[in-house]
């Protein structure tokens, strides 16, 4: 190969899902088939049409801490400025943040498990 390229390294992008593809609709970024996620924000182990093996570079323990923290930080203070601006009833309240949180949470989650395991895929040169 010119200039010790491996043949891995020349692989065409063209076509391949973006970061928020991937993340929001669930699209291998190797091959671009549905089936990235198994829960709401766990990844899968092997894509099924591609083969390629996600276990091992998904990010998990505590560094999705940096993640998790900031997003709780935004939604307690939208929380506090929303009853300072609109006093509404303790049940709405409920039922507002209690679709808002999990939906924001599981969102962040997915980005950042996208960007990490896009960038170890990446690095390994297996994108």
């Amino acid at each position: 190969m010119p200039n010790g390229e491996s043949p891995k390294g020349n692989r065409n992008t063209k076509g391949q899902p973006g970061i928020t593809q991937a993340a929001l609709f669930g699209l291998c970024p190797c091959c671009g088939q549905r089936g990235l996620w198994d829960g709401p924000a766990n990844l899968v182990d092997r894509c099924n049409a591609c083969g390629q093996e996600f276990g091992r570079f998904e990010p998990k323990g505590r560094g999705l801490y940096l993640v998790v923290l900031p997003v709780t930080v935004l939604l307690i203070l939208a929380s506090l400025k929303l009853d300072e601006a609109v006093q509404l009833p303790v049940w709405v309240l409920v039922a507002l943040w209690g679709i808002v949180v999990p939906v924001a949470v599981i969102g962040a989650l997915r980005i950042a498990k996208t960007i990490v395991l896009m960038a170890r895929l990446q690095k390994g040169k297996l994108l």
